[in-house]
């Protein structure tokens, strides 16, 4: 039976690989602004949760190629700009509400994360809690040093529905 609840014996994710990696953080940092998008903007409950699955049942490196993403973050801002060309409200998803991160990952590797993120989620099912990753998302296509899988557990937005599922 896996623990879902004692807390992992350490945390396995840094500060650098969870903080914004945009341009615009990047240079705020440079100039001594050290809270520019922060990995201190990723909620520890999500946070505990991953470190949970890393140890207690992926047991593998999960390298982030994407954590926070801050509001001038590109894809954040292509996105709002999208959405609001479109007349409608911009609904912040994982990344910017600090419930989301990108593994770099392919091949059969690729293929235990999400198993072992499900079952992981089934766990907390069968104690009648509510599951942690609300979206396991594959980006499985093109050059494998930019596939990935998005993890993500907004369920707080509404105008989101989850779980969901998207691919890439």
């Amino acid at each position: 039976m896996i623990d879902i609840h004692t807390p992992a014996s350490r945390n396995y994710f840094t500060d650098e690989e969870l903080q914004c990696r945009c341009t615009f953080c990047a240079r705020s940092r440079d100039q001594g602004e050290r809270e520019a998008g922060s990995a201190s903007n990723m909620r520890a409950d999500f946070l505990a949760h991953l470190n949970r699955v890393l140890e207690r049942v992926y047991c593998r490196p999960m390298p982030v190629s994407s954590g926070y993403r801050c509001q001038h973050h590109p894809e954040e801002s292509f996105k709002r700009r999208r959405v609001e060309q479109g007349g409608k409200t911009w609904i912040p998803g994982d990344h910017p509400c600090g419930v989301g991160v990108d593994i770099r990952i392919h091949g059969s590797a690729a293929h235990v994360l999400m198993r072992s993120l499900h079952v992981y989620n089934w766990f907390h099912l069968q104690k009648n809690q509510p599951q942690p990753f609300t979206a396991i998302c594959p980006h499985q296509r093109g050059r494998t040093e930019e596939r990935f899988i998005h993890i993500g557990g907004n369920n707080l937005a509404p105008g989101r529905p989850r779980p969901w599922l998207w691919t890439y």
